[in-house]
């Protein structure tokens, strides 16, 4: 994950173009707290990063994996499928086989 000053939005994609050592980016949804992008994480996708993809290409295919991801966990919040293993860390129970986490 970039991490610091700056790394949002756009440049996040600019800069992931920018270094031939990235492979892979994408959008991942956590909680709230009281610091600035520090909540537990509850979800995350995978978008491989190609040698011929452009920032602006890059951008829109974490944004329709992110579009995907809220529908998803807002249904499992509504579903009550989320749950808190004992050290605090958020988990999301399986729709099709509640034994199962993702």
């Amino acid at each position: 994950m970039l991490e610091g000053k700056g790394y949002y939005g756009s440049n996040v994609h600019k800069a992931v173009i920018a270094s031939s050592a990235r492979r892979y980016l994408g959008p991942m949804i956590h909680f709230v707290d009281e610091k600035y992008d520090n909540g537990r994480f509850l979800a995350q996708r995978i978008v491989p990063v190609l040698a011929n993809d452009t920032a602006e290409e890059l951008a829109a295919m974490v944004l329709s994996q992110e579009h995907k991801m809220y529908v998803e966990v807002a249904a499992a919040i509504c579903e009550e499928r989320v749950i808190w293993r004992e050290d605090g860390v958020p988990i999301i129970k399986s729709k099709t086989n509640p034994q199962h986490y993702r």
